[in-house]
């Protein structure tokens, strides 16, 4: 029987508990599974020592496949990389993921990577392994990209399939239970893809270079049977949908609601991705649906309360529907995770983009306490915009001097989070680390601690007796400090965000 390694890098550069499930490689293994391969999922959560698992596994493996979003996730990946390079040269390397997806060209470039699947490599993977064990020529292969005496050599890309002519996934390849976690959902969450793509034109996003705006998805009777095998295999009571945009088709999304309900399948389900202007059109009789059928959250892109933001990016959105969706979700007690963006692009004029960032802040900032006035049950996560290359904002950042790197290696470091949890390295020009910092400590500290069923869930995660006495104490005080700075909107002298960021990083609760 053949073999396939596969390596899942972690994406945080300091210590914190990670119980996701490796879907992107479990996905381009659902093939080579069907069809009789011994393949091995390895990654930092599955194993105590996951380097020595990967050098005795990949030693009489076909290839070596690692999967990586820009960020931290391409340092380990590479730490990988350079280790198997060094012990076994003649194991080919296969890089896929996000970032080599937007970047091929460059990520093949580096000398510790073969070849680079561009795209969702649930087919082409599979045709790289099989060119390699039988000694096929990989460049023919499409969604490919290779180097081929030192110059890379690019396939056409490949097309998004229908989904339903693919295997299931192989969920057996990993240790499941070490991969299911508690969350506001339930006690024994998994995550799930149902679609891949998404059709929108967002500026900021790099799924149209991904999935060319494509988008394929699973059929609801598919997801339902699916849903239900694992809840029972596995004795699950929720799932986190991580598609990229889980409500193109509401028709489907509907037939999943109420395919859950004629089974009676018990559960609760969301982070599902949907766009406002796509969800305040839906029927009553679908939100009633996705109610009855156990859908709690919703997570969705307002990016900003500025009306101007919102066309910059090409949002195809009005300010409006924002309250306009966030009262349809109140009504029908789906709670929403709002994600919006600040320090776009403006202007190379320094004094001129210090006030368009200004202005998002104070626009966001108050679209954010209307909303709190219809719900104090949502949550509310800012971000300091960074450009993706192949995002339609990207070309125009570097127009206006934005430093990007020329390497794989380089984009290890090219980080949305905080480097420490609290100093904030600013990787674009329009935002001072104050203001970068900002973002992250509404996000993690300020809407983190106001929202309700973060204590909730996190006082269940706390033993019983002094430890539980300890933490609602802290948690009380905290959230008295949060509430004062929002209500004032005071944000200096961040002393007591500082002491959560040190619990946030070396904790165990969130």
């Amino acid at each position: 029987m053949k073999k396939v390694t596969l390596f899942f890098p972690t994406p945080f550069p300091y210590h914190r508990p990670y119980h996701g499930m490796p879907l992107a490689l479990l996905a381009i293994s659902r093939v080579l599974a069907r069809d009789g391969y011994d393949v091995r999922v390895i990654a930092r959560h599955l194993f105590d020592n996951p380097e020595q698992e990967v050098l005795e596994q990949v030693k009489d493996s076909v290839c070596l496949g690692i999967s990586a979003m820009t960020g931290f996730q391409i340092k380990d990946g590479l730490a990988i990389s350079r280790l198997v390079r060094q012990h076994y040269s003649n194991v080919p390397i296969v890089w896929g993921g996000w970032h080599p997806s937007i970047l091929p060209g460059e990520t093949a470039s580096n000398p510790d990577v073969d070849i680079v699947v561009r795209g969702y490599g649930d087919r082409t993977f599979p045709e790289i392994v099989r060119a390699l064990e039988n000694g096929g020529d990989v460049r023919t292969i499409p969604g490919v990209t290779c180097r081929v005496d030192g110059k890379v050599v690019e396939q056409p890309p490949r097309a998004l399939e229908d989904l339903n002519d693919l295997p299931p996934v192989p969920y057996h390849l990993v240790d499941v239970e070490k991969c299911i976690w508690g969350t506001e959902m339930g006690q024994r969450t998994i995550s799930y893809i149902s679609s891949y793509g998404c059709p929108h034109r967002c500026g900021f996003c790099v799924e149209p270079v991904v999935s060319r705006r494509g988008w394929q998805a699973f059929n609801a009777e598919r997801v339902v049977d699916e849903w239900a095998y694992l809840v029972k295999k596995y004795n699950l009571d929720s799932f986190a949908v991580i598609d990229s945009n889980f409500f193109v088709d509401k028709r489907r999304a509907y037939d999943i609601a109420t395919g859950l309900l004629k089974r009676n399948l018990k559960i609760r389900w969301g982070s599902a991705n949907g766009r406002v202007p796509q969800l305040v059109r839906f029927e009553p009789e679908i939100w009633e649906a996705l109610e009855k059928s156990g859908c709690t959250t919703i997570l969705t892109g307002s990016e900003s309360g500025s009306q101007e933001a919102l066309d910059m990016i090409q949002k195809d959105m009005n300010v409006d529907q924002i309250a306009t969706f966030t009262e349809l979700c109140t009504k029908y007690h789906i709670k929403v995770f709002f994600s919006f963006l600040v320090g776009l692009p403006w202007s190379n004029d320094a004094a001129k983009n210090q006030r368009a960032v200004a202005t998002e802040y104070a626009t966001t900032l108050s679209l954010i306490d209307s909303l709190l006035k219809i719900s104090n049950r949502h949550r509310f996560m800012y971000f300091m915009f960074l450009p993706y290359p192949g995002a339609p904002l990207y070309d125009k950042a570097v127009s206006l001097g934005l430093k990007v790197p020329d390497s794989l290696e380089g984009w290890s470091n090219y980080l949305l989070q905080p480097d420490d949890g609290f100093n904030v390295v600013t990787k674009q020009k329009w935002m001072t680390p104050e203001q970068a910092r900002l973002t992250a400590m509404l996000t993690q500290y300020i809407f983190g601690l106001m929202d309700p069923d973060t204590y909730t869930t996190l006082k269940e995660r706390v033993t019983p007796g002094f430890k539980r006495a300890l933490f609602v104490a802290a948690y009380k005080i905290g959230l008295a400090m949060a509430m004062l700075r929002w209500k004032f909107k005071f944000f200096r002298f961040p002393v007591d965000y500082w002491v959560f960021t040190q619990i946030y990083k070396y904790g165990e609760l969130v």
